[in-house]
């Protein structure tokens, strides 16, 4: 019985391992496309190049504010907050917006030597990738349900095909509990190899790794309490727990227990340490724990122990210490983190997990590891920049670092300090994805998802005429106008400097501006308009601006954001007209969320 139970589980296994591979195959042609090209190999290992190899840099971030023009001042009537009825007068300021770069400087025609385009999946069935698009709960698309609720009905029917009761079937269940470790185990790497097969990064697979996890939990539960019950009932309890295959089981239990208790958001959230160590020790436990459960656990064990080790090893290697150059940006709320001695290695995009090892940063603050996006583009003298907003107390006592005013050089006080920073990755971007094969893109940036914008475009625009995209659209949500200051240098040095695209910078604030502004500027090719963006309006102005300069290779649409920034630019591409859709070569959707 035994015997046809492992084989049951088996053949479930190799049931998922065939889903796995449908999801490599529909990879593997845009796999190619990128591989194919020398750049394509990059973003896999950050390091150092000499400086002679290095290319000039196209962004720069203000030391010194910069401002708009004021058009003139609006008194609005608002609901204070909290009350009902209360109203109170505010009067705010309204921006000139001034016109868009002229479009004569830009060649219509695309290179040809661009590298090759391969449109995704959603192009090519985009009646029913509209509908797997679709948002249906906490940000899952229906896809994503449709792919749990697949697993699931495997897991479910290997575990009481011809069972004849629920705590009857213990023994199976512990079979099919321990079979998926190693995909918990990998789908919880960094370096995973799972993402690197389908073409998505370690992140996009992580609610896989949360939902198998709490699915392998309640599995083990079941399959703990049923033989408890049997025991309980026979009066045998405390005989089989000196058994030590039995109270092996029950450590493992007990790690798997904590591991989902102090993994919920709320722990997340308030207590990161605590979720991080629990979570590290109970993974550590669990392997031996299994392994002298039973004998059947060990080639599980075996492969679990691979896939961490090696993801390990990786990150080890992948981890450079380097000094990095802290300085504040008030304006943003942002810590700007410059580290010039890494210079290359990243793809635009990508993000690498940052440590910072100073005292100044508490006593654990060294301990604490925190993943950013990489606003530079590789190859350039500035080397990496990261920009790290003000979101919890790791990142505010970053930027109180930053702040803190020291004596010393010809000005006297300065702002800023150096900093030893361990850096690991880089990890995720858009992973096949060539956004240089596209004719058209826009960015869809909130907040200091601003990043995502500066790397995607300054790579575009450092490619010139090896990349067909011809119209760059950049649209920023911000709550306050005064947050474009020290990046007003940074878009004007691009609208600039792009000789084959033309580049549009839309900003829109959402709050009431209490206060004018002393200087003026704003740079042809930017606006600044108060309110929300109407994404499907710039969109439609995306997609005409492309086809006007004879590109029909399609719209790369990416946003970078919280979560309801991506659900907004989801249904804006997934609603988007049919005809100028398929004019345009298609309209294709990567999502860079907050908080995964």
């Amino acid at each position: 019985m035994a015997l046809s139970q492992v084989k049951l589980v088996y053949h479930g296994d190799i049931v998922i391992f065939a889903g796995i591979l449908f999801f490599i195959l529909l990879n593997v042609p845009r796999a190619f496309a990128r591989l194919s090209r020398k750049s394509g190999w990059t973003g896999f290992s950050i390091y150092s190049v000499p400086q002679s190899q290095l290319g000039p840099s196209k962004v720069q971030i203000a030391s010194n504010p910069v401002y708009m023009e004021s058009k003139k001042e609006v008194s609005t009537d608002q609901t204070v907050e909290g009350g009902e009825g209360n109203r109170s007068v505010e009067s705010f300021t309204e921006y000139n917006a001034l016109p868009a770069l002229p479009k004569n400087t830009i060649p219509l025609s695309a290179s040809a030597d661009g590298p090759r385009h391969i449109p995704m999946l959603s192009t090519l069935v985009h009646p029913v990738a509209a509908i797997l698009a679709h948002r249906v709960h906490e940000g899952y698309s229906l896809g994503q349900v449709l792919i749990m609720v697949a697993w699931l009905a495997v897991l479910a029917y290997v575990s009481f095909y011809k069972a004849p009761s629920l705590f009857y079937s213990s023994e199976r269940l512990g079979f099919v509990a321990v079979s998926q470790v190693p995909f918990v185990y990998v789908l919880a790497t960094k370096n995973n190899v799972l993402g690197m097969l389908v073409g998505v990064g370690y992140e996009k697979l992580n609610y896989l790794h949360r939902f198998l996890g709490r699915t392998v939990v309640l599995i083990a539960n079941i399959h703990g309490i049923g033989y408890m019950y049997k025991w309980t009932l026979t009066g045998i309890w405390v005989e089989k727990l000196r058994d030590p295959q039995y109270y092996w089981g029950m450590t493992a239990l007990v790690a798997f227990d904590i591991l989902f208790f102090l993994s919920v958001s709320a722990v997340r959230s308030k207590s990161y340490n605590l979720f991080w160590v629990s979570h590290f020790g109970s993974l550590i436990v669990v392997l031996p724990a299994l392994y002298y459960h039973k004998p059947s656990c060990i080639p599980y064990v075996i492969a679990a122990c691979v896939f961490y080790g090696l993801d390990h090893l990786v990150r080890t290697l992948k981890t450079r210490l380097a000094t990095a150059r802290v300085r504040p940006l008030p304006e943003l709320g942002i810590t700007r983190v410059e580290i010039p001695n890494l210079n290359a290695g990243w793809r635009a995009g990508q993000h690498v997990r940052l440590r910072v090892l100073d005292g100044a940063m508490g006593w654990f603050g060294w301990s604490e590891v925190h993943p950013f996006t990489v606003a530079s583009v590789a190859r350039t003298p500035e080397g990496m920049v990261l920009m790290c907003k003000k979101a919890g107390r790791w990142t505010q006592a970053l930027y109180g670092v930053a702040a803190a005013e020291r004596y010393g050089g010809e000005g006297g006080k300065e702002v800023g300090r150096d900093v030893r920073v361990m850096v690991e990755g880089p990890y995720g971007g858009v992973g096949n994805t060539v956004v240089g094969s596209y004719s058209g893109a826009m960015i869809v940036v909130g907040g200091s998802g601003v990043t995502f914008a500066l790397s995607a475009v300054q790579d575009l625009v450092q490619m010139e005429s090896a990349s067909h995209v011809r119209t760059i659209d950049i649209i920023w949500s911000i709550t306050d106008p005064i947050a474009l200051n020290p990046m007003l240098p940074a878009f004007a040095s691009l609208i600039a400097q792009s000789t084959t695209a033309r580049i549009r910078v839309s900003v829109f604030y959402t709050r009431a501006v209490t206060r004018a502004y002393e200087q003026s500027y704003l740079p042809p090719g930017m606006t600044l308009t108060p309110g929300r963006p109407r994404l499907t309006t710039l969109l439609e102005g995306t997609v005409s601006d492309t086809m006007s300069m004879g590109g029909a290779r399609g719209v790369f649409v990416g946003v970078c954001g919280p979560t309801t920034l991506a659900n907004s630019v989801s249904a804006s591409v997934k609603g988007f007209d049919i005809g100028l859709r398929k004019a345009v070569g298609g309209v294709e959707l990567h999502e860079e969320v907050f908080g995964w």
